[in-house]
């Protein structure tokens, strides 16, 4: 009789249990107005900065989009406890500036890299965002392996952040949500050559122009704001827009190039209407999660996930032709001999070229300049691995990719 007595208390529970969940669902399908809807934008700047401490800062970005994604899925679930996200349409979706030096695939392939719950059945939602952090996992490494076309900074051009801007912003921004671009970039937009895009008036088309301009007067800062130096002007506004720009590296030989360098986007952001901005370091990637939390005002569980990222040698002379504009050919970047980056003022012994293969080298601040002086030849793997790191799937073969490049530099959507 006793246990028959627990039997009945036990199938109460479930019982109590399941009408429960039940009542989840359909409050979840109510037609209840829906919370504010976020629109985030990932903005990827592929210039020579990823080669930055033996391509170490690949580990990281590719770290901070892994927070950003966090970032998306704790605001969903603060909206919706049950899980369930039947009334929710958020979207967030990964770009890559437009650069003349990225090759098209790359364009094809970071088309994946979203979601959209606005455009999904309801009852696939929770799925839909399970399958796109697999997604990402798999495809985020295998862009940033294609986009390193060599090994020196010559083999470069600039991501033009402005012509992004300019250009394409406005189409990427939703009338009825709160949109938010994250830009992960060292901070300089530097272009090649920066005469693509003429100075005005003390106005320039890269930072780096405006700080070289100013730093060798004590009084800069008076200079900047009396002889308003700046960016070239984008003629948009964006209001309401907030804007997070992450990874910025600035140089070390001036003790003021960060603040300058910070108040050159400050003021190019308030120029364009946009008030709600904030900038986070080339820091270690959990002092990068606390301050993206802090803004957002959202808290993600757990501890970021720790990168690794080796070195890649061996370039697929395949995809070394820049976009062209027009009718002209594209010609080949051949590969290059290493040589230090080119935005680091500190000069550090140069290492000799790599005999075996190179080891993992863990996420790190240092500015160490480390670069091989001779490619190693080409294999199949590039990383030569084969396995995932940490979730991360840092050892995918490489196919062979026959794709036409585009004759145009605009961003393929």
């Amino acid at each position: 009789m006793r246990h028959f007595g627990h039997l009945l208390l036990a199938g109460l529970f479930l019982l109590t249990g399941c009408n429960e969940f039940q009542q989840a669902v359909k409050d979840a399908k109510k037609d209840t107005p829906p919370p504010p809807k976020d629109n985030y934008i990932v903005l990827l700047d592929l210039s020579d900065r990823i080669l930055y401490n033996n391509q170490q800062q690949v580990a990281k970005d590719i770290a901070v989009v892994q927070s950003i994604y966090g970032i998306y899925t704790a605001k969903l679930d603060a909206k919706d406890p049950t899980r369930l996200y039947y009334t929710l349409h958020d979207k967030l979706k990964l770009l890559i500036a437009p650069q003349k030096t990225t090759p098209k695939s790359l364009y094809d392939m970071v088309g994946n890299l979203r979601v959209d719950l606005g455009a999904e059945q309801p009852e696939k939602k929770v799925a839909v965002i399970a399958q796109t952090q697999k997604t990402f996992d798999t495809l985020l490494p295998e862009i940033y392996k294609q986009a390193v076309i060599g090994n020196n900074s010559t083999a470069y051009s600039g991501a033009d952040i402005w012509k992004y801007f300019n250009e394409d912003l406005a189409d990427d921004l939703e009338k009825d949500a709160q949109n938010t671009l994250f830009i992960i970039t060292d901070g300089y937009m530097d272009l090649e050559p920066t005469e693509e895009r003429t100075s005005q008036n003390n106005r320039f088309a890269a930072c780096s122009q405006v700080i070289n301009a100013l730093k060798k007067y004590p009084d800069w800062e008076a200079k900047f704001n009396s002889g308003d130096y700046g960016l070239l002007p984008v003629n948009k506004k964006f209001p309401g827009l907030r804007v997070v720009v992450l990874q910025i590296n600035p140089k070390e030989d001036w003790a003021n190039e960060y603040a300058l360098l910070t108040k050159i986007w400050g003021k190019w952001f308030s120029e364009m209407g946009v008030t709600n901005y904030r900038f986070i370091k080339n820091d270690n990637i959990n002092e990068v999660k606390e301050s993206l939390e802090k803004f957002m005002d959202v808290k993600v569980a757990g501890k970021p996930i720790a990168v690794q990222w080796k070195k890649i040698t061996a370039v697929d002379s395949s995809l070394l032709f820049p976009q062209q504009d027009g009718n002209q050919q594209a010609k080949p970047i051949p590969p290059v001999a290493s040589a230090p980056d080119k935005k680091t003022s500190i000069a550090k012994e140069p290492v000799a070229a790599a005999t075996k293969e190179p080891e993992l080298i863990p996420v790190t601040t240092q500015r160490n300049q480390p670069t091989p002086k001779k490619t190693v030849p080409r294999d199949d793997d590039i990383l030569k691995d084969a396995a995932p790191a940490k979730g991360f799937n840092t050892g995918i073969k490489k196919e062979e990719r026959k794709e036409t490049l585009t004759s145009s530099n605009r961003r393929i959507r």
